[in-house]
């Protein structure tokens, strides 16, 4: 990959330093004539919603550059699948994605179905790593819904988190599902240390309550599956749920 960048730079400035003297030589043809690039060039930037240096934190995450960051929720059928590209430690990453509905819990996302192994139920989504024991895994992300509001879930989730963290909660935008709550678990209660054991939930109004996004993963694993959970995430679309039994706060 880094190859293919060193080369894909190195043509780029040449390109531009053939343009310069070609305009330079036409310049002294014609003092008069104005030229412009035949192709205007596009900056590139993997900054995501704020630059700062990689971490498994959702914040630091760039935009998907291929159609996971934008087809979800636009006509993708359940259990298509399709590849795209994300960026994982500087790198670039090809990831074969599948798109899934699922209308009883009122959303809709892509998942990586080759890093993680889906589990349905009736009260919830849930992405396990295909290097976990499904019994008891470690690093796997949940998705389920709650008839209260988001304000009222987040007070309840954060107070629950505060027990054996020091957490932080702030507005957070995905692309797709618009401006949501995240409460991030990365230090210990006593503060200055990471647990082994790290947690960022996502909290995402919804007209009949809100929808509940959240990552579980090992300390060593925040560049690894913290990375690729938060670009699953992004994807995510609330979707309204199939009429029937209410949910009830304890489901």
């Amino acid at each position: 990959m880094k190859k293919k960048a060193i080369r894909t730079t190195v043509l780029a400035a040449l390109t531009a330093v053939l343009l310069m003297t070609t305009l330079s030589g036409c310049s002294r043809n014609n003092d008069t004539a104005s030229y412009e690039p035949a192709v205007t060039p596009i900056p590139v930037s993997t900054d995501g919603p704020a630059g700062a240096p990689e971490t498994g934190s959702p914040e630091t995450v760039p935009s998907v550059t291929g159609q996971a960051g934008t087809a979800a929720g636009t006509g993708r059928q359940d259990g298509e699948r399709f590849e795209d590209v994300i960026i994982l430690e500087g790198m670039e990453e090809t990831v074969r994605y599948e798109h899934i509905r699922n209308d009883a819990l009122g959303f809709e996302m892509d998942y990586d179905y080759e890093s993680f192994e889906r589990q349905s139920e009736p009260d919830r989504e849930c992405f396990i790593s295909v290097y976990d024991d499904p019994a008891a895994p470690e690093n796997y992300l949940e998705v389920t819904c709650s008839p209260e509001d988001a304000e009222t879930v987040s007070a309840s989730i954060g107070e629950a988190l505060s027990e054996d963290y020091t957490i932080t909660r702030e507005s957070y935008m995905l692309d797709h599902a618009g401006s949501c709550i995240r409460i991030g678990a990365s230090e210990t209660k006593s503060g200055g240390t990471m647990p082994e054991l790290l947690q960022m939930v996502y909290i995402i109004p919804a007209s009949d309550g809100c929808r509940i996004a959240w990552e579980h993963y090992r300390i060593e694993g925040a560049e690894g599956f913290g990375r690729r959970f938060s670009y699953i995430v992004r994807t995510l679309v609330v979707t309204e749920r199939q009429a029937g039994e209410p949910l009830t706060a304890d489901q």
